[in-house]
C-alpha cells in the first residue's frame, strides 16, 4: 500500500493558536514560551520525518524544539520528568493482539468497552480527593495529576520510593541539580507503587463489569483475545526516559506502524464533560478538535495531599506485599556465577528454563516474565531474589539493542516480578490460571519439551502458589 502523507494536515492543525496554547499548558507553561515549561523535555513522533527511536518510542528533543515539531506535523510528547513535582499517570489501553488497528477502525466499539473502566477510575480518584486530567488517547485514556514539589503528597511519594545505585547515577546525569533529580526519581518510583494500589482496587471492582478482560499488565489472555490493560510500565523505567503525548497533540501510531493506514492519525482530546459520541466524531477532524481547544483547559491538576490514598496503600494488601518484597534477599554481581547463573543447571519445567537460557527476547515478553516470576515463587524462591535473577540476565550481554541501555535492569526486573507476584498475592491472579493448559493457550508451553518429572514439578509449583494467593 502506498505511503500516505498526512503530515501537511497536521501542520495546518498545529497552526491554531488555541491548540498551541493547550499543548503548552499540558507541558506546564505558556504558549510561545517553551522556557516556561515545567516538563524537563519533549519528544516527537511521526510527522514528515517519521520520527521514532529504535525501540519504537518518540525521539527526545529540548523544549526549544517545539516549533520544529509543529512545523513537521509530529506528535508532541512531554517528559514525565517535571521540575514542579511528580506526575502520577495511569494509562488505559485497549489491546487486540490479532487486530492492532481495531481502536482506530472501530473506535465506537472499543471506547464503549472501555467505558466501565473510565467510570470506575474516575470514581476511585474522586474518592481520594483527586480530579485527574483525562486525555482520550489512541487506544484508551491517560489519567494524570501532579504532586507539587515540596508538598506533603510529593514528600510521601519520595519516602515510599527506593532506587538503586544505577538508577541514581542515571538521574544524576540529567540537566537538573543532582539533589532535585534524585528526589524526582524517587518520587516517580513511589508514585508507581501507590498507583499499583489504585489499579488493584479498580480491577477488583471491575470483575464481571467489562465485556473483555481488564488486566494489570500487557499480557494477553489465553486464546489471544482482546483485553484492557491498566498500564503502569512507565514506572518500570527511569523517570528521565519516559514521555507521554500531550493533550491536543496528534497520535500517529496507526499510520507510522501501519496498523490502520485508512485512519493514520487521531487527536488526543480531553474527555472532561464531553460525550463519548462527540469525541469519536472529533478525534479525526482537525477543525473540530481546534474548536474544542478554544474552550478547554489542559493544565495538569495539582494534588498537594492525599492522606487516605497513602494510608490505604500502606495498610492494604499491595502495600503489605511491597514491604515484604523489599525485605527479601538479593545477591550482588560477584555471587551471580555461583547462584543465579547456575539456576538452569537444575531440573525445571521448560517454560521456566528456556526464558532464563535465552533472555533476549524471551524475558522481554510479559508472558515469559510472569512464568518465571510465578514459577520460581512456587518453587520456593523469594520474589526479590527472583527479581535479582531476572536483573542479572538483563545486565549480561545477550545481544540487547543499544536502546536497552537507556533503561535500568534492576528497576525493570523488580517492577515486573513485583507486579506479577503482587497480583497473585492480592487475588487478582489465580494459581488456577497457571497450568500447562493455560500456558499452552498463551503460546508459552510446548508439552514435548518437558519430561514427566518436569511437568510434575510445574504442577507442584502451581499447588504452592495456591497457598500464596490472596484468596487462599
Amino acid at each position: 500500500m502506498a505511503d500516505v502523507d498526512w503530515a501537511p494536515t497536521l501542520r495546518e492543525y498545529y497552526r491554531s493558536p488555541a491548540v498551541r496554547a493547550r499543548i503548552a499548558e499540558y507541558c506546564g507553561g505558556r504558549r510561545g514560551q517553551p522556557g516556561s515549561f515545567s516538563c524537563l523535555g519533549l519528544a516527537g513522533y511521526g510527522g514528515e520525518k517519521r520520527l521514532f527511536e529504535a525501540d519504537g518510542g518518540p525521539t527526545p528533543c529540548p523544549n526549544a524544539d517545539l516549533e520544529r515539531l509543529f512545523d513537521e506535523g509530529a506528535d508532541v510528547c512531554r517528559s514525565l520528568a517535571d521540575r514542579g513535582g511528580t506526575l502520577l499517570q495511569l494509562d488505559v489501553d485497549y489491546v487486540d493482539p490479532r487486530d492492532p488497528g481495531e481502536p482506530y477502525r472501530r473506535p465506537e466499539l472499543v471506547f464503549e468497552r472501555l467505558e466501565p473502566v473510565h467510570r470506575v477510575l474516575r470514581e476511585l480518584f474522586a474518592a481520594y480527593g483527586m480530579a485527574p486530567r483525562v486525555v482520550l488517547a489512541g487506544r484508551g485514556y491517560h489519567f494524570t495529576v501532579r504532586a507539587p514539589l515540596g508538598s506533603a503528597f510529593q514528600s510521601a511519594l519520595v519516602a515510599a520510593g527506593e532506587i538503586g545505585e544505577a538508577m541514581a547515577a542515571k538521574a544524576g546525569r540529567s540537566v537538573l541539580d543532582p539533589e532535585l533529580a534524585l528526589r524526582l526519581a524517587r518520587g516517580h518510583e513511589g508514585a508507581g507503587r501507590v498507583l499499583e494500589h489504585l489499579v488493584h482496587r479498580a480491577l477488583h471492582r471491575l470483575r464481571g463489569q467489562t465485556e473483555v478482560e481488564a488486566t494489570l499488565t500487557d499480557l494477553a489472555p489465553p486464546g489471544r483475545e482482546p483485553f484492557i490493560c491498566l498500564d503502569l510500565t512507565a514506572y518500570a523505567d527511569p523517570l528521565f526516559e519516559r514521555y507521554s503525548r500531550c493533550a491536543f497533540s496528534a497520535n500517529q501510531k496507526a499510520g507510522v506502524q501501519g496498523a490502520a493506514l485508512d485512519h493514520p492519525f487521531v487527536l488526543t482530546l480531553l474527555r472532561d464533560r464531553q460525550t463519548l459520541a462527540g469525541l469519536m466524531r472529533r478525534r479525526e477532524k482537525t477543525e473540530a478538535a481546534a474548536a474544542q481547544a478554544k474552550v478547554a483547559t489542559a493544565t495538569i491538576p495539582d494534588v498537594t495531599d492525599a492522606p487516605e490514598l497513602l494510608q490505604d496503600y500502606r495498610r492494604g494488601p499491595v502495600g503489605r506485599f511491597h514491604a515484604e518484597f523489599y525485605r527479601g534477599p538479593r545477591l550482588g554481581p560477584t555471587q551471580w556465577p555461583f547462584t543465579y547463573d547456575r539456576l538452569t543447571e537444575s531440573q525445571m519445567p521448560a517454560c521456566l528454563r528456556v526464558p532464563l537460557e535465552h533472555p533476549n527476547p524471551l524475558l522481554l515478553r510479559p508472558g515469559c516474565l510472569r512464568t518465571v516470576a510465578l514459577g520460581l515463587w512456587g518453587l520456593g524462591w523469594h520474589p526479590r531474589s527472583i527479581a535479582g535473577i531476572v536483573s542479572a540476565r538483563f545486565q549480561q550481554d545477550h545481544g540487547w539493542r543499544p536502546s536497552f541501555d537507556r533503561y535500568d535492569a534492576a528497576s525493570r526486573a523488580e517492577f515486573y516480578v513485583r507486579t506479577f507476584c503482587g497480583a497473585l498475592a492480592d487475588g487478582l491472579d489465580s494459581a488456577a490460571e497457571f497450568t500447562c493448559d493455560t500456558q499452552r493457550g498463551r503460546g508459552l508451553c510446548e508439552a514435548m519439551q518437558c519430561t514427566a518429572e518436569e511437568r510434575r514439578l510445574f504442577a507442584s509449583a502451581a499447588e504452592a502458589l495456591e497457598r500464596k494467593g490472596g484468596n487462599a
